[in-house]
């Protein structure tokens, strides 16, 4: 149980004062800024206003910075890499208890098992001096929240009862702070029951109120994914992100290099970001999985009242009412949003948009800082694909399975994710295919043998191959889907593992013949044991030479010898642009393939890799994180999959 002191107002300014001047701490506390609040430094005492009733900003840009320094590089040694960490001792005062469970539910995501470093110590070199609330905002509903008071996450709580406050102390850390700068006293059975009065009453000065509980939440939204509420509110949304920026649990981030003005060093910074922001979902090809305002509107909605309830079990809203202040159109208000929603229905299954799989954590550390590699054969295909073996400058090895993905840096330009293009080894190389279509993609096709570059990985869920064994195998693939699927093709068609697979056909389609990757492979694997390859291209131009099939890789099904396939043992694996599942998948459903036999590959804009940044999240799942290698049966549930 927390222990209770009690202190005089001269006192606690005293107390403020002492922890300013001893200099050990940088002391920030809400203040105010004309007729709002904000967080800064305090320079003294006075200063502090613990009657605010909502800052503009919450203090998670103290543990998440809007611009944050990770790592600083020297262009000249590359990949020398040096992370760069925040080691101030700081000390906030004035958090109201929904901040502090705002940022209890982000310790959730970034202290899990691939820890943010980053992150874990600014908090560790935090002390949150929080405050009861006294004056409530017209837009805050966080009595609805239950989160108008807190009883853990703080190290000391301040509570004013009218003739003096009350200092709860909830860590040791706070206790030591309480000892070593206050001058408090034993607080009584009476300061008790006022303290009790007040958070009693507070429940009274809410004018906003949801009108069903947060375990309702859930239901509410997946009952009415679909309805027009969402084109109807979206027509208005201004696409701003405001909403996003000012929320407490709202912790979604991009990550960038910035190159200094003498053109030698630099640094890798990380960033606010938000889903409302068209290029939140684009990819390096130049799709955006979430084109439609209505869209972006919904999943932000979605996230915090369905899809993290799935996961972690709470709401990610903590009724702060901000984003209802910030937001221009007033659309962004969740209290009146799912009080519309309630009115129309609500549904049982509310895990409906999330996937339970285990994430299988290859690498733990410092996340986004990568390892040195060195490329040692460069390979031009064609003029968009380019080849590459890259070693790993430790001399371990990768570790992959097939499916899974990397993440290759190159300091001053950026990083970017490529699906591993060799089968697994127990060397320190491995392969990769790298289509030009960006500015990552760019400079990499550049490169030559020797030059340098940082990898991160492997990341991601790949394919469980022992769940294969026995099964006959069928693998479609289209355009650079080839790339990570020819690491599970040399897997089973290599002569170590081949017995244990029964038939294989592999479908490959291209758009056009100087776009088949791989052609070598191709050719081997038409002359393994029981193995059927076809090949098929969209057009053929007047000047290429092409003898093979044209047409879509659909075209290539009649091909299969279905005489030797029972479909019930068969499993099918499905790589390729969003567009060829829906025809691809309707052709193995044809031939009698379930959908618990059926795998497929996505690609999203996978650019933490640990699922943390949020932009290669589909519906509830994040594809960096539960695939991105998924059992069809699963995936297809969710809306966003294959859009």
């Amino acid at each position: 149980m927390n222990t209770l002191r009690a202190i005089t107002k001269k006192e606690l300014h005293c107390f403020v004062d002492a922890l300013i001047a001893d200099g050990t701490y940088d002391v920030v506390g809400v203040k105010a800024k004309g007729k709002r609040f904000v967080y800064g430094p305090l320079d003294h005492a006075e200063d502090l206003r613990l009657d605010h009733d909502v800052t503009i900003l919450p203090p998670k840009k103290y543990f998440l910075p809007p611009l944050e320094s990770m790592m600083q590089y020297d262009l000249k040694k590359p990949f020398e890499v040096q992370a760069t960490f925040d080691n101030k001792q700081r000390i906030i005062i004035g958090m109201h208890p929904y901040d502090i469970i705002a940022l209890q539910q982000t310790d959730v995501v970034y202290l899990d098992e691939q820890q943010d470093d980053f992150y874990k110590k600014r908090r560790d070199n935090t002390i949150i001096i929080g405050s009861d609330i006294d004056a409530v905002s017209e837009r805050s509903f966080a009595g609805s929240m239950n989160t108008h008071v807190a009883d853990t996450g703080f190290d000391v709580l301040i509570s004013n009862i009218g003739t003096q406050y009350l200092l709860t102390i909830g860590s040791e850390k706070g206790k030591q702070l309480v000892e070593t700068y206050a001058k408090t006293k034993e607080a009584t059975a009476a300061d008790l029951k006022k303290l009790q009065q007040k958070r009693n009453t507070l429940l009274e000065k809410y004018k906003q109120k949801v009108n069903i509980t947060t375990k309702d939440w859930p239901g509410v939204l997946v009952a009415n994914y679909q309805h027009a509420i969402w084109e109807e509110h979206a027509d208005t949304c201004l696409e701003c992100s405001s909403c996003t920026m000012v929320c407490p649990t709202c912790f979604c981030y991009d990550v960038r290099d910035q190159v200094s003005l003498n053109l030698k060093d630099g640094q890798r910074v990380r960033t606010w970001d938000g889903c409302l922001l068209r290029d939140f979902t684009r990819v390096g090809s130049g799709e955006v999985f979430r084109e439609e305002v209505k869209e972006r509107y919904r999943h932000r909605f979605y996230r915090k009242g369905n899809y993290l309830p799935a996961r972690y079990g709470f709401v990610a809203c903590v009724g702060c009412g901000r984003c209802g202040i910030a937001c221009l159109p007033d659309i962004a208000d969740p209290c009146n949003l799912i009080n519309e929603l309630a009115s129309f229905g609500r549904e049982e299954d509310t895990e409906r948009f999330f996937i339970k799989q285990k994430t299988t954590v290859e690498e733990t550390g410092i996340i986004h800082v990568p390892r040195s590699a060195t490329v040692t054969r460069v390979e031009h295909f064609n003029d968009l694909d380019t080849f590459f073996e890259i070693q790993l400058d430790d001399g371990k090895p990768l570790g992959h399975k097939p499916g899974q993905f990397v993440e290759i840096s190159l300091f001053g330009i950026g990083e970017a994710p490529f699906g591993v293009s060799s089968p697994p080894s127990d060397t320190p190389r491995f392969e990769i295919m790298v289509r030009t279509v960006g500015n990552v993609t760019s400079k990499l096709a550049q490169l030559k043998s020797g030059d340098k570059v940082g990898v991160r990985g492997p990341l991601g869920n790949g394919f469980d191959t022992t769940s294969f064994e026995g099964k006959n195998l069928i693998f479609t693939s289209g355009g650079t889907g080839m790339v990570p699927m020819r690491s599970l093709i040399n897997f089973v068609l290599d002569p170590k593992h081949r017995k244990k697979f029964k038939n294989i056909t592999i479908l490959y389609g291209a758009k056009q013949p100087k776009e088949i990757t791989f052609m070598k492979d191709v050719d081997h694997w038409k002359t393994v044991c029981d193995t059927q390859c076809e090949v098929t291209v969209d057009r053929c131009d007047e000047k290429e030479c092409w003898n093979g099939c044209i047409g879509l890789v659909t075209t290539l099904f009649p091909k299969i010898r279905m005489d030797m396939y029972d479909s019930k043992n068969t499993i099918a694996i499905v790589i390729g642009p969003p567009i060829m599942y829906k025809f691809v998948i309707q052709c193995l459903k044809t031939m009698g393939i379930p959908d618990e036999n059926i795998y497929v590959s996505l690609e999203r804009r996978m650019k933490c890799g640990v699922g943390k940044c949020g932009h290669c999240q589909i519906n509830g799942i994040y594809t960096c994180k539960e695939g991105p290698v998924f059992n069809y049966n699963q995936i297809k549930q969710l809306p966003e999959a294959f859009e």
